[in-house]
């Protein structure tokens, strides 16, 4: 039988402009969780969504927009650029820097302002100062 040492599905949900996960996308990324994913990853609102721990394994519910054009309202206009750190029991660690899109939909790092962080064992997501080092 053949596995894999990490598993984090990469999901295409959520109601369009809604900054909060609904029921259907929590019920269905506990359930990844709950069949062995390390973390859930989503995608598709236009806007960046909460984020939860469960189980003691990441859910990002939605990066927003990265490179997208013919949006201007501020919510639509932002994404997050995430670095997810795995070893072989998943999970480690995830910081996320702010995205901001020009008018021709590409993104600009907005390195002066706080990101989110989570590392293994915390029970949630905080903002944190330390934005992505560049590599």
């Amino acid at each position: 039988m053949y596995g894999a040492d990490v598993v984090i599905p990469v999901m295409h949900w959520g109601w369009e402009y809604e900054p909060r996960a609904s029921a259907r996308q929590r019920a269905l990324a506990r359930w990844m969780i709950d069949a062995g994913a390390d973390a859930v990853i989503g995608g598709h609102p236009h806007v960046a969504q909460d984020t939860e721990v469960y189980q003691g394994r990441p859910i990002i519910y939605s990066l927003g927009n990265f490179v997208f054009d013919g949006f201007r309202a501020p919510e639509t206009t932002t994404g997050w650029l995430v670095r997810l750190t795995v070893d072989r029991q998943g999970a480690v660690r995830w910081t996320a820097m702010d995205v901001r899109l020009d008018r021709h939909g590409a993104p600009h790092p907005q390195a002066d302002r706080p990101g989110w962080c989570w590392a293994r064992g915390s029970a949630e997501a905080v903002r944190c100062p330390v934005p992505i080092p560049p590599r």
